[in-house]
């Protein structure tokens, strides 16, 4: 009875939004596409040499000097007791701030890039550092003062102060609906991290709490998180984090509407106070689900299926300089992961075009995209690749409007 009691008064508590204090705003990117680029794209494996069975989910920061930071996890299998959290940095936005960085069409050899960056591997295929381990599921049982069963999900971001920020979940019994999220930061680029803590964010038993897709800034600091829980159903949330003043955060979270029907949210802002979320298909519709705020997430809309597939797996989102909106998904009429495309919408994410494939194979699995953009205006597009290795893809916005509508 009493574990009744508790788990109805759980869910009454995850199903009411936050009453948020100090209403937020969204921080919008000020840079603006140049009206004269030459279309740009490239692609790479970011860990070629890794001998792991399995590398999934994952994200990307910058750094104040143009330093691209990406982590994921890796091991022999998802919550298997050897997965750890990696990481891989690349200096080479250095060389693209200093003016030293130049565009090249599809038809341009990646070799090339090397006389302008000489820090760049000799075989030109791999500018990322050699992967290095940041977390285990050890350290983090040390630093959280309890049992960790495994590792999940890591999400990296960084401010205009250019402290790192690693969101990380844990899992201590069960699967993913037994998850927890935790908080670390570095201030000196990733080389020493100040001790996890948990983030408590439910009176009751604190659990199902899992993170995926890229973060926005808010106006006067802080950040707003898409994440979701898997506990006695499926529900897309928004993790506030707001300044504390002693160089932390408090944690809180809200309700994006949807729940039990779709998750795993990919939010995006069209403006300070407007934004859309686009959630992967939990039950049978197949389709993936879109909702909107007008008040910087305080309330959404019902959410409405798009125009395009979605059989339960992940997407991503992120807007484009003229307001446009980008989408990476797996467009497949079944479960399969065999192809990863892009499709553009020129209002709001109603309805939608498809512009491009990154990868196609009918044996393959290209899952979890991660879309960020550098200050540069690059954008950049992070994906699972056969749930070995981790891809990543760089591509301007005057690429992304020279394809051609796919039908």
């Amino acid at each position: 009875m009493l574990l009744t009691i508790l788990v109805t008064g759980f869910i009454f508590f995850k199903n009411k939004n936050s009453i948020l204090e100090n209403p937020p705003r969204f921080q919008m990117a000020s840079s603006v596409a140049s009206q004269n680029e030459a279309p740009f794209y490239q692609e790479e494996t970011i860990d070629p040499n890794a001998t792991y069975r399995m590398a999934h989910v994952a994200s990307m920061t910058e750094l104040p000097d143009g330093a691209l930071v990406t982590t994921w996890y890796a091991g022999s299998g998802e919550l298997q007791p050897d997965v750890k959290i990696y990481c891989s940095i690349s200096h080479r936005g250095q060389f693209r701030h200093r003016g030293q960085f130049r565009y090249f069409d599809n038809l341009v050899p990646y070799h090339l890039l090397n006389d302008l960056a000489p820090n760049y591997r000799n075989n030109g295929t791999d500018p990322f550092a050699d992967p290095f381990v940041m977390m285990t599921r050890e350290e983090a049982s040390r630093e959280l003062g309890c049992y960790v069963k495994g590792l999940g999900n890591a999400l990296v971001f960084s401010g205009d102060d250019g402290v790192l920020q690693l969101l990380y979940v844990t899992v201590s019994v069960g699967k993913w609906s037994g998850s927890q999220l935790n908080l670390t930061s570095s201030r000196d680029q990733g080389k020493a991290w100040a001790k996890s803590r948990r983030l408590l964010l439910s009176p009751f038993f604190n659990l199902s709490e899992l993170v995926k897709n890229a973060p926005t800034p808010l106006v006067g600091g802080g950040w707003m998180v898409p994440i979701y829980q898997e506990f006695l159903g499926k529900f897309p949330e928004l993790l506030w984090l707001r300044p504390d003043g002693k160089g932390s955060f408090v944690a809180s979270k809200s309700r994006i509407a949807g729940g039990c029907s779709c998750f795993q949210p990919s939010v995006t802002a069209i403006d300070e106070k407007r934004a859309v979320t686009f959630c992967r298909d939990y039950q049978t519709s197949g389709k993936i689900w879109r909702s909107e705020t007008n008040d910087a997430g305080k309330s959404w809309s019902a959410p409405q299926p798009i125009d395009l597939p979605n059989h339960d797996s992940g997407i991503a989102s992120i807007r484009l300089f003229n307001g446009d909106l980008l989408l990476a998904f797996n467009d497949t009429a079944t479960s399969a992961r065999n192809n990863l495309r892009l499709a553009i919408s020129h209002d709001a994410g109603k309805t939608w075009q498809r512009i491009a494939t990154i990868v196609e194979d009918s044996k393959g699995d290209f899952s979890y995209p991660y879309f960020f953009r550098t200050h540069d205006g690059m954008i950049h597009l992070l994906y699972s690749w056969n749930r070995r290795h981790i891809r990543h893809v760089m591509f301007n916005e005057a690429w992304a409007y020279s394809n051609k509508v796919l039908h």
